[in-house]
């Protein structure tokens, strides 16, 4: 496998792997955050697939039916009013159950899709759009201006707070193309500070890199703990299995919400290491759907 494979079944695989261990030690479920990433990617790879044929898609709304699917799979029926989306390969596999913010189903509830000018989930202040961005970072052909933008609008189809699970887009985006977890922090840092209050987020990675943190639950609070998780490990003179599990103990060690901060610092891990670091999960119940992204992903970006 080479080196951007490696790096792509690293983020998929260690998120999942991460996820599941933090619910339960030893834990073989993977919940809420993998699915959700799961069908973003889906929702990615049915805008590539039009593209290979010659077609144009939105990704946004490629990945709000997406989304409408995943609803569909995980609650028996779609919303009221929204459109059908055509099955798709993902679907055939049962998701087992987990937390969903009520902000995620609100959202998909309603008719319309949200936009960055009307976006859904005003107060909401949860993960679950922080948890799905990876994959708007993980397309080699894409730029930066490419990923703020796309990452922006699937974020506002559940959650207001567009700015975080972008930040996690980017950083994901300058590590999948080879830059050093502290470069492209630095680099989302200054993104930030070019944007209407991305000061305040800024801050908190700072501040997370170099202060205590405790019990991080809001996503602005995750995924400046997810980054210190990492880059607190990355120092140990340990073989990178070693690193990925250290991350996600560190990751729970935080308290709060350990599942969300565990996943993003197991995608991390994976997209700096590969899967050299997170090895292939097939003791996961619902592998197979993990498997299956990732062939379908290396196949349609390389």
């Amino acid at each position: 496998m080479d080196n951007f494979s490696s790096r792509i079944a690293g983020v998929f695989y260690g998120g999942a792997a991460a996820e599941a261990a933090a619910l339960e030690p030893e834990g073989t479920e993977y919940s809420t955050g993998t699915q959700l990433t799961l069908y973003v990617a889906d929702g990615l790879l049915e805008v590539l697939e039009w593209s290979a044929r010659g077609e144009a898609a939105d990704p946004p709304a490629a990945i709000w039916l997406a989304l409408l699917r995943w609803y569909k799979n995980r609650f028996g029926t779609l919303p009221e009013g929204l459109p059908p989306a055509p099955a798709r390969r993902i679907d055939d596999h049962q998701l087992y159950p987990g937390d969903v913010e009520p902000a995620t189903t609100a959202g998909l509830e309603e008719v319309e899709m949200g936009l960055p000018r009307k976006p859904h989930g005003v107060d909401a202040t949860g993960t679950d759009a922080l948890v799905r961005a990876a994959p708007l970072g993980m397309l080699p052909q894409v730029d930066t201006n490419w990923v703020a933008t796309m990452s922006r609008q699937v974020a506002v189809l559940t959650h207001a707070d567009w700015l975080t699970p972008t930040a996690y887009s980017l950083v994901m985006h300058h590590i999948i193309t080879g830059k050093s977890l502290i470069t492209a922090v630095t680099e989302v840092l200054s993104w930030l500070g070019e944007q209407q209050d991305g000061d305040d987020l800024a801050q908190q990675i700072r501040t997370g890199l170099s202060e205590d943190l405790n019990s991080p639950t809001t996503a602005r609070q995750v995924f400046p703990a997810a980054i210190r998780a990492v880059a607190d490990v990355l120092e140990q003179p340990v073989a990178p299995e070693q690193l990925f599990r250290a991350a996600v103990t560190q990751a729970v060690h935080f308290g709060g919400n350990t599942q969300a901060t565990a996943l993003l610092a197991g995608q991390l891990i994976g997209a700096i290491f590969g899967n050299t670091a997170t090895g292939t999960p097939s003791y996961l119940n619902n592998y197979v759907a993990l498997e299956e992204t990732v062939d379908r992903w290396i196949s349609h970006t390389t």
